[in-house]
């Protein structure tokens, strides 16, 4: 219904602007594209909350404590800890716990341009490449590493909990001023995880750091087509890779594997995408 609506509102801007313009989105071509995409989208998105929230039933969380070790031994010391002056400043906190829940409406953004675009290889290449993260970044890998994250590192841990003080200060904040987004949505993933209840963008996976992948991927399509766009979201990968751990969502090691495998993803879509282009010149040439 929001793609719909959204959609409906961007074809009236077009007739504004231009009929010709309008036209042009109308065409064959480029109408049909914009109605397979989310079709293809939702059905995925469905399945892949569906295996996600079968992990942890099946093979449980198995790889907390080697991510912990890891992070410390990359950082010599908790990663979160980089970050205390930031947790010092509960606006700043509280910045980062919207800006980290602003990834979704950019996710559905990049979808829409992904539907309606006229840049046919562009679109293209960052469609497969996003499958590509959903499948292999989001399903197969989060099943070989089977972790919750450190908001969950008491549950799934039989040690000393060395993210209680983290959790502690964020709580802290939310008793101030109402409780942080990010906490919120921790407590009922897990309250959905704990009674086996499945949930619209529910289940928990830490790695790898889907939220930072996807932004990286974003700023790498966005480079495609501007410069400084490009720059601003790599920026805004970079906060979200903060936030996902100020905010305990993530080990640090989840975002930056995440972020790898975006380039990965990128580059293998686009030998898929350039072995289809000339698949589809040489059937031209045939003709």
């Amino acid at each position: 219904l929001v793609w719909i609506g959204t959609s409906i509102l961007w074809l009236g801007w077009l007739y504004l602007r231009s009929p010709r313009h309008l036209r042009q989105a109308l065409s064959r071509p480029r109408l049909m594209s914009a109605i397979v995409v989310p079709f293809l989208l939702v059905p995925t998105q469905i399945t892949f909350q569906a295996l996600k929230q079968s992990m942890a039933p099946v093979i449980g969380f198995h790889a907390d404590l080697l991510l912990h070790r890891i992070d410390v031994a990359l950082h010599q010391g908790m990663a979160w800890t980089w970050f205390e002056p930031l947790l010092m400043n509960p606006s700043l906190v509280r910045a980062l716990d919207l800006l980290y829940m602003s990834w979704f409406g950019l996710l559905f953004l990049f979808m829409f341009w992904a539907s309606w675009s006229s840049r046919q290889l562009l679109r293209q290449r960052a469609l497969v490449a996003l499958l590509l993260m959903w499948i292999g970044a989001g399903t197969v890998t989060a099943w070989v590493t089977s972790s919750a994250g450190p908001c969950y590192y008491q549950h799934v841990v039989s040690a000393a909990d060395p993210y209680a003080p983290l959790l502690n200060r964020l709580d802290v904040i939310g008793a101030q001023g109402g409780a942080l987004m990010a906490r919120l949505n921790q407590a009922g993933l897990w309250e959905f995880h704990r009674h086996d209840t499945w949930a619209y963008f529910g289940g928990i996976s830490a790695m790898p750091g889907l939220h930072v992948g996807i932004a990286v991927l974003f700023a790498v399509v966005a480079l495609q087509r501007s410069k400084a766009l490009g720059v601003l979201l790599i920026f805004y990968a970079a906060l979200i890779q903060v936030g996902s751990v100020v905010l305990a969502w993530h080990y640090a090691v989840d975002g930056y594997l995440g972020a790898v495998l975006a380039i990965v993803c990128w580059r293998v879509a686009g030998t898929l995408t350039r072995e289809q282009k000339v698949v589809r010149l040489s059937a031209e040439y045939r003709r």
